[in-house]
């Protein structure tokens, strides 16, 4: 049989649910465990699927978690950009991408996590794609704050430790939420734009 000619683009059929199945698994271990504390045995087992299940449909670890970031948060510079773009001024711009950012981590809080991962964890070439999603989110943050700076409405003088600052909110925020606890999503996260706008402007 030709491998090149499987059926693994059919939706509904099994090879489709055992892909989506692993890359489900492999998420939660991954988002948990991290890279280096998580194997393909691992995944496997939990799974209840041979190796070669997994070699067969991403190749390796690294391919597992390259097309994670694919179906996800490889997107979020663009989603930020588009965000900050459709807004006036530098502190519309500034709500506008926090907004966008918890709207993402509330999608994929998960593979957000995964992003947070030390580089030094990764294959070269994975640790390469992962931290250059990470810089293009900090310099989209950083221009946004260097306009706010401009206009003296920022409250730092260091427009990049601010950058890091919020970051480090938002980043934060993937650990301590859980969905089922006493506030509705929407309030956390008007909890933490208040927050974050407080203490980036001027007012």
């Amino acid at each position: 049989m030709d491998m090149s000619e499987d059926r693994r683009a059919e939706p509904g059929d099994a090879t489709t649910d055992v892909r989506e199945n692993l890359l489900s698994t492999a998420v939660g271990m991954f988002s948990e465990k991290g890279y280096s504390g998580t194997s393909i045995r691992d995944i496997a087992k939990v799974h209840g699927v041979s190796l070669s299940n997994i070699y067969y449909h991403f190749g390796n670890k690294d391919g597992l978690w390259r097309e994670i970031l694919d179906r996800s948060v490889r997107m979020l510079p663009d989603r930020l950009r588009a965000a900050a773009a459709l807004a006036e001024t530098p502190r519309a711009q500034l709500e506008a991408l926090v907004r966008t950012h918890l709207a993402v981590a509330a999608e994929y809080r998960r593979e957000l996590l995964m992003l947070l991962a030390q580089r030094a964890e990764l294959a070269e070439d994975v640790g390469n794609e992962t931290a250059e999603i990470q810089r293009d989110v900090l310099e989209i943050y950083s221009d946004v704050l260097g306009r706010l700076s401009a206009e003296g409405a920022l409250n730092s003088e260091h427009v990049r430790v601010t950058a890091f600052n919020m970051l480090g909110v938002i980043n934060w925020h993937l650990r301590w939420y859980r969905p089922d606890g006493p506030l509705p999503v929407e309030a956390i996260h008007q909890e933490i734009v208040d927050f974050i706008m407080r203490g980036a402007c001027r007012t």
